[in-house]
């Protein structure tokens, strides 16, 4: 079993695999189903991404942290979407919002690793309903290069709480720190967890100038362990977060012009469901027949 101390003072050792060989990973045809992304479809769609964002104002990392939108303490909003309907969006909402620049880099890479225990505490939990609920995650900032331990906590009154610690080779954290980080964020024992999927994805950042809010669009996802590889390059998740007071945006009310209706999605739960697909996910059937119908795939469900 692999122990999240080991992970965490690796400081880079991933879901099992290193990360930096992902392209050689062994796949057994035989007894799965692979939905993979080609090169040329990843550039068309990166293409009309920078097509749509060029005439943004844009604001940096920097700008982002030390701004009221950096929104640790937040309510979300998801919404499942097609790429043409995120490209209408983006220009709908031009000349209201400003996009985030990460080094000159305004699509950033994500690798995200979650972490569950030998029984899928954390999926159960969100599988079940339970209101108080965590997830425990590894997160790779492709642009900033970055690294971050993340807990994240859904309240029972609908707040989503993210606490997170760096792990880069710049930090200066010590072994001590990062065990009493877990033990005050994470509710249960981190030693039982160990990296059960990663997610990849790009992403593009939207940030209001009149309230604290900012619209995340993922596009380019992909699930995967170190058996099975499942990519959905054209299906959008887009995310809309904001601070508890605000009630309405012009993102949400063109998000509605649009006809896209919010929808409960958990990248994490979607990519168990589909990987682990002998686990339980009645709760997940219906964003995984909509996944199936938006991308062209055939039923993975």
């Amino acid at each position: 079993m692999y122990t999240m101390t080991a992970q965490i003072l690796q400081r880079g050792g991933h879901c099992g695999y290193d990360m930096n060989t992902r392209g050689s990973i062994l796949m057994n045809r035989n007894d799965m189903d692979t939905y993979r992304k080609t090169d040329d479809e990843a550039n068309i769609l990166n293409g009309k991404i920078s097509s749509a964002i060029e005439g943004y104002e844009q604001i940096t990392l920097e700008e982002l942290k030390n701004s009221d939108a950096s929104l640790m303490s937040r309510k979300e909003s998801k919404y499942l979407m097609t790429f043409d309907q995120c490209l209408e969006l983006i220009s709908g909402l031009d000349g209201d919002y400003m996009i985030l620049d990460v080094d000159e880099c305004k699509m950033s890479g994500y690798e995200t690793e979650y972490y569950d225990d030998d029984s899928f505490t954390s999926y159960h939990q969100h599988h079940n309903g339970k209101a108080n609920r965590y997830k425990l995650r590894a997160r790779h900032y492709l642009s900033s290069d970055e690294y971050y331990i993340e807990v994240k906590e859904k309240k029972n009154t609908g707040v989503t709480v993210k606490n997170r610690i760096e792990i880069s080779e710049s930090s200066e954290m010590s072994e001590e720190e990062y065990d009493r980080f877990l033990r005050m964020s994470f509710p249960f024992d981190y030693h039982e967890f160990h990296p059960v999927i990663s997610v990849e994805y790009k992403r593009v950042t939207l940030v209001s100038k009149k309230m604290n809010e900012r619209i995340t669009l993922d596009f380019d996802l992909t699930f995967k362990n170190s058996e099975k590889v499942y990519s959905f390059p054209a299906v959008v998740i887009g995310e809309v977060k904001m601070d508890k007071s605000i009630t309405s945006s012009k993102a949400l009310t063109y998000i509605r012009t649009l006809g896209i209706r919010e929808r409960s999605f958990s990248k994490y739960c979607i990519g168990v469901s589909l990987i682990y697909s002998h686990l339980k996910h009645n709760r997940f059937k219906p964003n995984l027949l909509f996944l199936s119908r938006i991308s062209g795939s055939e039923a993975i469900c």
